[in-house]
């Protein structure tokens, strides 16, 4: 009996990345403030950060090719002191901060390897809201895990994202001294992640909405997906994904209304394209909401990242 062609789509922050969700708790973020320069400017508190800075700021640089780092630099040159060139180092610290301590768990490297699944027919498409530095760090990333990514974009193109370049020396740099990393979970190594794969892996794709220009609940962000990727063509369409649950609690974005709508308009995207079946995976880490200690909040990623797998393995 023929294996079925498989879809598997998955969320980076907050699924892949679990260090996303630690580096936006208060003393993480306050450290990242400081170490940036932020602080001089006026923004040392998390709180500061997020309503000034942050919210105000997240359509236009997730959904445009400005970046992370250039929605900061403009935003605090309406807001801060100084001058342009001290802002847009700053901004450019901090962003480089925030990639450094949001790479994927070692614990998802079975899924871009290969070996986990009967053949080789499955696609993986890392569908993400985020800003058009993501895109560059993710496929830097993984093809230190011997993984090659294809980005889907709007349309073809050679120039140049305007968001901030993610230098390959030191973005994958050791973490900084005031980092903490998981006993259950270290941190993957610069020699480690090196290391290629046992097997070829299979294909992978990057969605982001900066990319895109749209939002993952938005039907046009599928369509672009689409064209790319023929749902159709799949037998199965598996999804895992937080849908924004596990972000930072005072974020809009996070909204259990939101949360559950944004899962239900990509259901409909997906159908509405002729995607025969779909299954979904909400990837809800309770732990991520209630401020609860470290060691909790890892062990339960840990289960939930478990849970996935035998998902995916009960789906094939």
């Amino acid at each position: 009996m023929e294996t079925l062609k498989r879809l598997i789509i998955v969320d980076f922050a907050g699924t892949l990345s679990l260090q996303t969700v630690i580096f936006g708790r208060k003393e993480r973020l306050q450290r990242a403030l400081r170490a940036s320069g932020l602080d001089i400017l006026g923004f040392g508190e998390p709180s500061r950060f997020w309503e000034e800075l942050v919210f105000p700021t997240w359509e236009e640089g997730a959904r445009t090719s400005k970046g992370y780092a250039g929605v900061l630099a403009l935003r605090l040159r309406d807001l801060a002191s100084g001058q342009r060139a001290c802002i847009r180092e700053a901004a450019y610290r901090f962003v480089q901060l925030y990639y450094r301590h949001s790479r994927i768990d070692p614990g998802w490297k079975p899924l871009f390897s290969g070996d986990f699944y009967k053949d080789n027919r499955d696609t993986i498409l890392i569908a993400t809201d985020h800003y058009a530095e993501c895109t560059p760090f993710l496929c830097r990333f993984l093809y230190r895990w011997g993984v090659r990514c294809k980005p889907i974009h709007r349309r073809e193109t050679t120039a140049k994202s305007e968001g901030m370049v993610l230098k390959k020396r030191r973005l994958f740099a050791p973490p900084a001294a005031d980092s903490r990393t998981s006993p259950a979970s270290p941190r993957l190594s610069p020699p480690e992640a090196r290391v290629p794969l046992p097997r070829t892996p299979l294909p992978v794709f990057i969605a982001n909405s900066a990319d895109l220009g749209a939002w993952k609940k938005d039907p046009i962000f599928w369509e672009k997906v689409n064209g790319k990727l023929p749902l159709k063509d799949f037998g199965r369409i598996l999804v895992i994904d937080d849908f924004g649950y596990n972000e930072h609690r005072g974020d809009p974005y996070a909204e259990r209304s939101r949360v559950e709508k944004r899962k239900g308009s990509l259901l409909h995207s997906l159908s509405s394209l002729g995607a025969s079946q779909v299954e979904v995976f909400p990837f809800y880490l309770e732990s991520s909401v209630t401020d609860a200690p470290l060691v909790r909040l890892y062990e339960e990623y840990r289960r939930l990242l478990d849970r996935a797998f035998l998902f995916l393995g009960g789906q094939g």
